[in-house]
């Protein structure tokens, strides 16, 4: 029963985190197509205004005296003055194709900023109806869940959620707090390391002192105690807080602290910063889990990070081997 149990809510992850996708698509394709829209009504008003020219420039040469060569023959009294006729003649000729064509370009470029804005909204609406395709498949996952999970016994749900022991409150002080003066100490280090400088026409310039080779990211102090301040709190799919949380919302929230924003999906977070090996972990990186990446946890040192699991549990610090699948990380700020 466990193992279906963690395959549940592996697969509701997934399906939480494709939700997650989901919205982002929606907004930004909700962008594009106002972007477009703007750029059709843009177009269109341009397409008028050189057909206006265009009308304007037949209409004078309609009107003017001199409209063909013949009639400038007849009407001059003079060779020079015929010569000066034909001449404006054709600067009018000329002015009038330079018109054409502008106007044959302005409402091309409006035909297809018309036909832009009309596939973005199309496409808005596509993704918007995705979300609820999504949501329904997540809400049957979740249902299916819930009702296994809620065949154990209290003492059988807490070994299932916690197969190991959870850090007491004093451990769990002990490693915030060592990560919050750890992320600080490097960051200072960094910014106060000299810049090499390079000496010309020397053949055995002095060693220069090197930045830290590992450095947390600015904002890792300020992510990790607000993400220790989450602890506790309910896992709900969607969860972006304050009340609940899933986990691309937990470190999404976390690192606003830090001044970093980012995307509310595991997988768009994994592409958010510098990639990072497991043995360069530093406290306030990311890690993840699955590929593409349907779990995330941010790292705060001794092999733990603090992530929001599943459906049924809580905000918690884990050892990053809780879950299989690990896939990486990275090292945002």
């Amino acid at each position: 029963m466990t193992a279906k149990l963690h395959e549940l809510a592996k697969s509701s992850e997934k399906l939480a985190e494709q939700l997650n996708q989901a919205h982002i698509d929606v907004r930004t394709a909700q962008r594009t197509a106002a972007q477009a829209t703007q750029a059709a009504t843009a177009a269109q008003a341009r397409a008028r205004t050189a057909q206006r020219l265009l009308a304007a420039s037949l209409a004078s040469q309609y009107k003017a005296a001199s409209f063909s060569r013949t009639a400038a023959l007849l009407a001059s009294s003079s060779t020079d003055g015929y010569l000066q006729t034909i001449q404006s003649m054709n600067l009018l000729t000329q002015h009038q194709s330079t018109v054409a064509r502008t106007a044959t370009k302005a409402i091309a470029s409006s035909d297809a900023a018309a036909a832009q804005a009309k596939a973005a909204v199309a496409t808005a609406v596509e993704k918007r109806a995705l979300i609820g395709k999504r949501q329904a498949e997540l809400t049957k996952q979740v249902r299916k869940y819930k009702a296994l999970l809620a065949t154990l016994t209290a003492a059988e749900r807490a070994r299932y959620h916690n197969p190991v022991p959870q850090p007491t409150p004093a451990v769990v002080a002990r490693v915030v707090n060592r990560a919050v003066t750890q992320a600080a100490r490097t960051t200072q280090a960094a910014q106060a390391a000299p810049t090499p400088r390079v000496v010309a026409a020397n053949p055995a310039p002095a060693p220069q002192a090197a930045p830290p080779a590992r450095s947390s990211s600015r904002g890792a102090g300020a992510a990790i105690s607000e993400a220790r301040a989450q602890l506790g709190k309910p896992y709900s799919w969607g969860g972006s807080g304050p009340g609940s949380f899933d986990c691309s919302g937990l470190t999404a929230w976390a690192w606003r602290a830090g001044g970093v924003s980012l995307p509310h999906n595991a997988a768009a977070q994994q592409g958010s910063g510098r990639s990072v090996s497991r043995g360069e972990l530093q406290p306030g990186d990311l890690v993840f889990f699955g590929s593409p990446a349907y779990h995330v946890g941010l790292y705060v040192g001794d092999g733990m990070m603090i992530h929001a699991p599943t459906t049924g549990d809580v905000v918690k610090m884990s050892s990053i081997s809780y879950m299989s699948e690990y896939s990486g990380a990275v090292r945002v700020g």
